[in-house]
């Protein structure tokens, strides 16, 4: 950079702020002169001649600071300059700058544009051998990322085996998205092998994960005639995976399991599995507290409840005491499921009935002005 080699100093350390009057400054400056045994007496005589010479006084026309004082008074007020001022810094060496745009990028928790997602692309590929973010949360960004990984032979970032479908719509130039139907190109036998991996890898480390296949079975099915895993049994979990889709194996969701258990009136073993889930806990408390078969199980409930309460957010909060205020209007003999696309399922309602009883009125929330109706108290 032009000029970097000059250390640009400024006369009063904190400029453009606390500057000064001139008047007040020369006064200062004068008194520095007369508090200075060294031109003490200089000083005195020039005042008794009613004339200064302000260039003889030792802190006029000079630094009263170096450099690197003013360097970090100023740097304390980057960080309070928001963005009003861009600040310049020369940065670090070439492969330490493109290692942090490339961690920056790829952490990124929201979405890229496109030329982003080309940068990130590129950059994933230079920086395969290096330190990897912790956490993508942008799918898309995971699957760019395990785009440029794959195509220089380095290990896969997977967490979940619908990563694996990303990141084979990526190589077929499909919709990451998994809106859009993509599709599946014909694939080498080293990157099938990779995708194959990559899904034995996710299902061995937890099975659970097989349940995510039941969202998108057309797709796998689609990947599995270009993946061919029965040519790779040293990955049975990655076969799984396809069984699933085909219908050959059941994988039962984490809603299913909590509505089997439901069903058959585990209410303890409801509430271990939702631990973890407060706002799925919050919306099945109805439920939980009428399947209650004991004061202990609904006290149980309850601690739980006020538990997750506080980890869950307001919507839900809202949306829970909405339900018990209204839980005197007539009730519906079908419900109705709505998927992430906007399509709707109605089915019949087969489980029992949510007549009103002292459990559930006893934990309606209360509205502001502590009351359980709609009275207004």
């Amino acid at each position: 950079m032009v000029g970097a080699h000059v250390q640009h100093n400024t006369y009063f350390v904190d400029f453009p702020a606390n500057v000064p009057d001139t008047v007040e400054f020369w006064w200062s400056c004068v008194a520095g002169a007369l508090a200075d045994e060294a031109t003490r007496v200089a000083t005195y005589e020039q005042m008794s001649a009613r004339v200064i010479d302000l260039l003889t006084l030792p802190a006029y026309g000079r630094y009263q600071h170096i450099y690197e004082e003013m360097l970090a008074a100023h740097g304390e007020l980057v960080a309070a300059v928001g963005d009003r001022v861009t600040v310049l810094h020369l940065g670090g060496p070439l492969e330490q700058e493109v290692r942090a745009l490339y961690l920056a990028l790829a952490g990124s928790s929201t979405p890229l544009s496109d030329e982003g997602l080309r940068d990130l692309g590129v950059l994933a590929g230079h920086c395969a051998a290096g330190p990897q973010p912790d956490h993508i949360p942008v799918r898309e960004n995971r699957a760019v990322v395990n785009r440029a990984r794959i195509a220089v032979h380095a290990d896969l970032l997977l967490n979940t085996v619908t990563d694996v479908l990303r990141l084979a719509a990526a190589l077929s130039d499909g919709d990451v998205g998994l809106v859009e139907p993509t599709h599946f190109r014909a694939l080498g036998r080293p990157v099938r092998r990779a995708l194959l991996a990559g899904l034995d890898a996710v299902v061995a480390a937890d099975p659970a994960k097989l349940a995510d296949v039941n969202g998108h079975r057309e797709e796998f099915k689609r990947l599995g005639e270009r993946l061919h895993p029965h040519e790779y049994p040293q990955w049975p979990h990655a076969a799984t995976v396809f069984a699933v889709a085909r219908g050959d194996v059941a994988a039962a969701t984490f809603d299913s399991v909590v509505e089997h258990m439901l069903a058959q009136g585990d209410v303890a073993g409801t509430l271990r599995m939702l631990g973890a889930a407060p706002g799925r806990l919050l919306r099945a408390l109805d439920r939980l507290l009428r399947g209650a078969a004991s004061q202990a199980e609904r006290d149980a409930v309850v601690a739980a409840a006020s538990q997750a309460a506080q980890g869950a957010s307001g919507r839900v909060l809202l949306a829970v005491r909405e339900h018990f205020l209204g839980r005197g209007r007539p009730e519906s003999a079908t419900r109705v499921f709505v998927n992430r696309r906007g399509v709707a399922w109605v089915t019949s309602d087969a489980r029992r009935s949510r007549r009103a009883n002292r459990w559930s009125a006893r934990w309606m929330p209360r509205s502001p002005g502590g009351c359980r109706d709609r009275s207004g108290c």
